[in-house]
């Protein structure tokens, strides 16, 4: 039987601010003639929920999926999970084997049915690591589906898998027509057919996309005629389109730019504390950071509550796990209070003694070290950088920025280790099922091979047994109050281990207008338009 499933305690705060001259009067057109406009921060460049390119979608692909694709359940604002094109399902009492009785009478917007084969062959397609090398940690633990009848199937699990569900409604587990994916092959990713209330009209790629309603949608008739999802990689430029009229919705906000809002009538400014976590990783590789004290060290270093206000102007929130304080599994697990003296001190411990320039030595060894960032990827990417660079400096370490773009970024990460180009790298995961033994897994379970490139995100290169055995057993545990002891020790393990100089969890604010009902800001840092109406 279905229930929902709480999979964080999460807050809402929601600035709505008043009066704003010169905001663009509403369109002329009928409510079901209107066409919503979103303007993003990131391209949509790809639509698939497998294959290589749904690393290079990440948020605004997925606000596109969301809107083509319906999954077999869904997470609601709440991160529960609920029915979507599964009305119900039930586990066997080994917990190895999860039935799923299917919505009847729901087509693909190509025309053919959602049944029991279809999703048979999207979770075929999603578990197959050669034609789908994404998000393995989600998809791994499922070993098989079959189909019962026609609108029932049967997923079956390695191992009793605590966050299937979390996986099925993850952005990947949109259900895409078979039809579709046969028809266009390799270029399903730019020609998507799925079963949500919307699809693709016409499509610049990297520009805009325009979506236009779908009108056999099984849950009704969807609020606007179009969603254009346009490319604006230009913050000011976003606000202004905002109170010219020429946006309805709006992401990324720039902290700086919240202010500009208030006492603006017509403006609702949304902020949600969000999944994704940020930090330097480490190149554990190097064998100044194989010494756990300079890696302590480097997190004393920092002044965390400094950085947020001066930076992000209190719209973030310091970490005291590798985990946001709103996924699943969280507790607090330490702290790395800023404190510059005993930094230095762990650093002597080391063996890294006070040169006559300033920098730390040992023997002949300076302590010049590279940092990498992307600029213009993540939030106040290259400016976290430099303060970062600032407060190593202070302890004696000399760091050089190597700036890179966001296209070029994926490629210094995802590179066996003796290819890493970089000493410490700024890096935030989002874990966009909403749970933590994804994260945890994604960045700290042991690569399997050093001569290949890193299964998921563990570019750093951690390895710890310890961290391995917990998180294999709270893959395996499927009561959530037996698992999360398991998840929790496992991040404290990782903690004080300090893989990352770990930093703070970011906030999602995006701006609409305030008569744009139904815009949902999700903490996975996703923007979900399905529901939105006039």
């Amino acid at each position: 039987m279905r229930r929902p499933i709480a999979l964080g305690s999460l807050a809402l705060t929601a600035l709505v601010v008043s009066g704003l001259a010169g905001l663009g009067a509403a369109r002329p057109a009928s409510a079901q003639d209107r066409t919503l406009t979103y303007a993003q921060s990131v391209a949509v460049t790809a639509m698939d929920t497998a294959g290589a390119s749904i690393g290079t979608v990440y948020p605004a692909g997925y606000e596109g999926m969301f809107l083509v694709y319906d999954n077999l359940v869904r997470f609601n604002d709440k991160m529960q999970i609920e029915p979507q094109l599964a009305t119900e399902w039930s586990t066997s009492p080994d917990g190895l084997t999860w039935s799923f009785k299917l919505r009847r009478g729901v087509s693909f917007q190509d025309g053919s049915p959602v049944n029991a084969d279809a999703v048979v062959f999207h979770i075929e397609r999603q578990i197959d690591p050669k034609g789908n090398s994404a998000n393995r940690p989600l998809w791994d633990p499922i070993a098989s589906v079959k189909r019962i009848d026609d609108a029932t199937v049967a997923i079956t699990t390695h191992k009793p898998y605590a966050a299937l569900l979390a996986t099925l409604a993850h952005g990947s587990g949109g259900v895409v027509s078979p039809e579709g994916v046969r028809k266009h092959g390799d270029t399903f990713k730019l020609h998507p057919v799925g079963a949500g209330p919307y699809m693709v009209e016409k499509w610049d790629v990297g520009s805009e996309v325009v979506l236009k309603r779908f009108d056999g949608y099984w849950g009704g008739r969807a609020s606007f005629a179009r969603i254009v999802l346009r490319h604006v990689p230009d913050p000011a430029t976003r606000v202004a389109m905002l109170q010219s009229g020429q946006a309805d919705v709006i992401s990324a906000v720039p902290v700086e730019s919240v202010g500009q809002f208030e006492g603006v009538a017509r403006v609702e400014v949304m902020a949600r504390p969000a999944l994704r976590t940020f930090g330097f990783g480490l190149n554990l590789n190097r064998k100044v950071f194989q010494d756990v004290r300079v890696r302590r060290a480097f997190n004393h270093a920092v002044d965390r509550d400094a950085l947020i206000k001066a930076i992000f102007r209190g719209y973030a929130t310091p970490i005291d796990s590798p985990l946001s304080p709103f996924t699943a599994g969280y507790a607090p697990v330490g702290s790395y209070d800023f404190n510059p003296s005993k930094a230095q001190q762990l650093l002597a411990e080391a063996g890294w003694k006070p040169g006559p320039d300033g920098i730390l030595h040992k023997g002949d060894e300076a302590l010049e070290l590279t940092v990498l960032t992307p600029q213009g990827m993540l939030p106040k990417d290259v400016e976290v950088t430099q303060v970062f660079q600032g407060f190593l400096r202070k302890i004696g370490v000399k760091a050089t920025i190597n700036k890179v773009e966001p296209a070029a970024f994926w490629d210094y990460l995802r590179v066996p280790p003796d290819k890493l180009a970089w000493d410490m790298v700024l890096f935030g995961f989002n874990p966009s099922n909403g749970d933590g033994g994804y994260h945890l897994t994604s960045l700290f379970a042991s690569n399997a091979s050093r001569t290949e490139r890193p299964k998921v995100w563990n570019f750093t290169w951690y390895e710890s047994p310890k961290v391995d055995g917990l998180l294999a057993e709270a893959d395996r545990t499927v009561d959530p109050t037996k698992r999360k002891p398991l998840l929790v020790e496992a991040a404290k393990v990782v903690w004080n281990d300090a893989p990352y100089v770990w930093l703070y969890a970011e906030n999602v604010i995006i701006a609409k207008k305030k008569e744009l009902r139904g815009v949902e800001v999700s903490p996975v840092i996703f923007t979900l338009l399905r529901n939105a109406t006039p």
